[in-house]
Order: C-alpha cells, then structure tokens, then sequence
C-alpha cells in the first residue's frame, strides 16, 4: 500500500500557509478536471497532452520531448506515459519522431485547445479573486468584455501558460508526496478540498490555522468519483487504503474526511504548496500583472 514519503515537519509554517494552500487546491483540482475534459475524461491523456504542450510553449522552435522525460516531468511510470503519448499520436493531436513527441500544430490552434486555455485563464483569475477577498492577494480585476471566444490575448496567454507551468509542478510534487502514487495523492487532495470548500467565499477561509474537525463537512466517494471523473472503484479502492492507513476517517454514511491532525502532520507538503503558489503571484506580477 503507498504510503506518503518522508513527513519531517519544517520547523515553522510560513505566515499565511494554511489559508492559502486552502484555497489554490481548488485551483489545482479545477486545472485538473479541465484536463480531463480536454482529453474526453482521460486524466492521464490530459496530463501528458499538458506536458507536451508546455514543452512546445517553452519551446516554440523545438517542441519536442522524450517519452522518459515525460514519465520524469509528471512523476509518472514510463509504460503509462508511453501508451497515453501514443494514445495522443494516434488520435492526431501529436507527432511522434526519432527524438520524441510534439504537439502538431493544428492541435495548438483547435478549438478545444484555445478553449482549454481560455479556461485555465479564467480558473487563474477565480483563484486570485478567492485570494484577494480573503486579504492574502491584491489582485485587480481588469475591465474587459466577456472571454468567450476568440484568441486570447498575449496578458491573458502568459497568465494561463504560468498557471500550467504551476500546475505540472504540482503534480509532480504530488507525485514525489506519495511515492509516485499520483492517484492516491489525487483523490486524498480532492477529499481534504471538499472537507472545506464551504468556507472558502466565508471569512473563515482567511483562518491562518489548520481548520478544526468540527469545521469539516465529509464528501462521499461518490462525489469524489465524478469530480475526479475517475471510476467509482478507483477513487473507492484507494479511500479504504487511506483510512487503512489513518489519514482519512469515515464518518457515518456522510462519507470521508481528512482529520486536522492529519493535515499538522502533513505540514511539509503545505509548505512545498505554499512556496509554489508564491512562485506563481510572483510570476505573474513580473508579467505586469496586479496580483
């Protein structure tokens, strides 16, 4: 059974931490399903469709990645990263050569790919309205009309390409958190953020602390299932290894929930989360933007 890797918890938790991390892992869940859906609700195929895609973005003049680089960038085996890109060449959203994989252009300019972008864009901007409403942000929303269609522009571009760049850090650091049991990492996060959703547009999200139990609503394997868009057996199997293993209790037939003391333990990883999502503000204030 995967447990989590090394837990020693940092000597001190940066100001802010909790309330923070709080609040962007809806952010990185919502990245997440937006993947999914990009790929017709293979999550694998979106994450590996991303990191392509990121590579390009930083590459624009070679843009083409080895399938182990792949399996290293997204912490995940390289057989999976293997079918899943050949998964992506055959449905003709990649090109497959001598020195690995590319996004065709074609699939750069769809739709669905332009739509994915304008998504994570405004998924971007949600979490710094979250943020600056509970005091830990000061973002400024910018007077524009509706973004529905159409290119984005070269602001909105850089924000939704950093915020990729975030998110494939992420996922690599959920990874390296369970020991390259990515899915296990992904439905543990997916339960704590549903524990404490309900807070987030409330003052409590500000809260510098870990949230109390008595503050924490159970959510159903059910509900995990379809906001993961992973099959009801999966996202079951690994919620009976959690709480085998105690990071997760069941409450009744409410569901499952992640106790506090579970998160104090867990305190490294809030401050990895923390740092990035730091990071991230810091990129888009160097891109100009007000955050």
């Amino acid at each position: 059974m995967s447990q989590l890797g090394p837990q020693n918890e940092p000597l001190e938790v940066p100001r802010n931490a909790y309330p923070m991390v709080r609040i962007s892992s809806e952010f990185f869940l919502r990245s997440v399903d937006l993947l999914t859906q990009l790929q017709g609700d293979k999550l694998i195929s979106g994450l590996v469709f991303m990191a392509v895609w990121h590579n390009h973005m930083h590459d624009p003049g070679g843009g083409t990645v080895g399938v182990r680089e792949l399996a290293r960038r997204l912490n995940l085996p390289y057989e999976t990263v293997r079918r899943h890109a050949w998964g992506l060449v055959r449905a003709g959203q990649c090109t497959a050569t001598r020195e690995g994989i590319a996004v065709v252009l074609a699939a750069l300019k769809s739709r669905s790919t332009v739509d994915w972008m304008r998504k994570t864009y405004l998924n971007t901007e949600r979490m710094l309205v979250d943020l600056t409403r509970a005091r830990l942000a000061k973002y400024e929303v910018p007077s524009r009309p509706a973004l529905r269609q159409g290119k984005l522009t070269r602001d909105q571009m850089a924000v939704a390409t950093a915020s990729t760049r975030q998110l494939l850090a992420g996922i690599r650091m959920l990874g390296d958190l369970w020991n390259g049991d990515l899915l296990r990492g992904l439905v543990f996060s997916a339960i704590w953020t549903a524990n404490v959703k309900h807070v987030i547009n409330t003052a409590t999200a500000a809260t510098q602390a870990v949230l109390p139990d008595d503050q924490r609503r159970p959510v159903s394997i059910l509900a995990i299932s379809h906001s993961l868009r992973l099959p009801y057996e999966t996202v079951r199997r690994h919620a009976i290894a959690l709480e085998k293993a105690g990071i997760c209790r069941r409450v009744g037939r409410q569901g499952m929930v992640v106790p506090a003391s579970e998160h104090l333990k867990l305190a490294a990883g809030t401050v990895q989360a923390h740092g990035m999502l730091t990071g991230l503000l810091a990129e888009l204030r160097r891109a100009g933007l007000k955050a």
